[in-house]
């Protein structure tokens, strides 16, 4: 399933938001040698515990991803860890 996200790098720990617009990422790697497309990768996978891939927006906030497994799968695990970090 592919799925479009806005990452902010630098930040003080990985964290996933949902809003209005999307998913927001919040990787605590710079944005400096791809540091924070593979922290996006491991960190989300970790997270959600399906595989994520970068399918485009290397060089951008704005990033498409795939995520392997059913669209229903993917975007329940995105709502079940954006719900748990919000319960924190």
């Amino acid at each position: 399933m592919k799925i479009a996200v806005r990452v902010v790098p630098n930040a003080k720990a990985f964290r996933l938001e949902e809003s209005e617009k999307g998913f927001r990422v919040y990787v605590d790697a710079k944005a400096e040698g791809n540091r924070a497309n593979i922290a996006l990768q491991k960190g989300l996978g970790k997270l959600i515990g399906m595989k994520v891939f970068l399918l485009s927006g290397a060089k951008s906030r704005d990033k498409v991803l795939e995520i392997e497994g059913s669209e229903k799968e993917a975007i329940d695990a995105l709502r079940k860890a954006c719900a748990a970090a919000r319960a924190r």
